[in-house]
């Protein structure tokens, strides 16, 4: 396993980047690059010439990141969450430009891509129901071309933190971490459709193929997740990895920094190595600086540099 972070789309950025970091693979953030506004998927010149400018300066591009149903833009179920309509309706532009980012990912020789399912979920059940009946619509489609691109998906379910400020007053208010998939307010984005491994575990058997696989987020713990439990159970699925860390659960859960939440890495990284896991590992999500002027992201960097290579 090696560490690797986000491109978004300026070359001599990510190289400095990298170089500070010390690390040399990274993914690609297909909706910072030209073209994606306007078409939901990269300008296939743009895509080559940002991998092949990395890979002059020795990065290597071993996946790419894409947001399901993010193109064209949905107005929002509730604020903050995108709507799911688009599965209500099979909006085939969205699955159309996902199946071109497909070909693209092949034609560049990226093997993988983190794909956030984004979606709110609407609270009437049957409702709910019904985006889950269109998602594996999509899927069924989606998969197969997968197949044919030799592209694996990591998908990657929503466990998000609530906002400062609602955090304190819904712990105030005795929301519970059984309530991650059904609490609703103005300034909460969720619940959503893949909140949960549950969630994941369902589409992922729901449409099975090596190619339906997931992103292995530590951020899983977040509401409820027994991390290397879950390593174990996605073992053979898991395409894209993904390291944050978060002082407690649900609700009451805030982002800090590696190594000072509540997140077993070492145990994380055992896990990974048993099920054979050879992959980058993304770090992301950093806590406050210790001190003015501390690189947040290279203290993270170098304490999950340090636990990969003990044993």
């Amino acid at each position: 396993m090696k560490i690797g972070i986000a491109a978004f789309g300026d070359v001599e950025a990510t190289v400095e980047r990298c170089r500070r970091l010390g690390v040399d693979r990274v993914y690609i953030d297909c909706p910072s690059l030209p073209g994606f506004q306007e078409n939901g998927y990269p300008d296939p010149a743009s895509l080559r010439a940002f991998k092949g400018r990395l890979e002059e300066q020795g990065i290597e591009a071993p996946a790419a990141h894409f947001w399901l149903a993010k193109w064209p833009s949905r107005p929002p179920l509730r604020e903050g969450a995108t709507n799911p309509d688009v599965l209500l309706r099979r909006d085939r532009r969205c699955l159309e430009a996902m199946l071109r980012t497909l070909e693209l990912l092949e034609e560049n020789g990226i093997p993988k891509v983190l794909l956030h399912i984004d979606l709110g979920r609407p609270t009437d059940a049957g409702e709910a129901e019904a985006c889950w009946e269109g998602l594996v619509d999509f899927y069924r489609e989606l998969i197969p071309a997968a197949e044919q691109c030799g592209v694996g998906i990591g998908n990657h379910s929503l466990h998000r933190l609530l906002p400062d400020g609602l955090r304190e007053r819904a712990v105030a208010e005795g929301v519970r971490l059984e309530d991650y998939g059904t609490y609703t307010d103005k300034d909460w984005s969720g619940p959503f459709l893949v909140g949960t491994w549950k969630d994941l575990g369902r589409l992922v058997e729901a449409v099975p193929s090596p190619c339906n696989g997931v992103t292995l987020c530590t951020g899983m713990d977040i509401p409820g997740g027994d991390m290397p439990a879950l390593v174990r159970a996605f073992a053979g699925k898991i395409h894209v990895c993904q390291f944050r860390d978060h002082s407690d659960r649900w609700p009451a859960a805030r982002l800090v920094s590696h190594g000072e939440g509540r997140v077993d890495f070492l145990s994380v990284v055992a896990a990974l190595r048993g099920a054979g896991y050879r992959g980058m590992v993304h770090i992301e999500g950093f806590g406050k600086p210790s001190r003015p002027g501390e690189d947040v992201e290279a203290r993270s960097i170098a304490y999950i540099r340090s636990l990969l290579g003990a044993g």
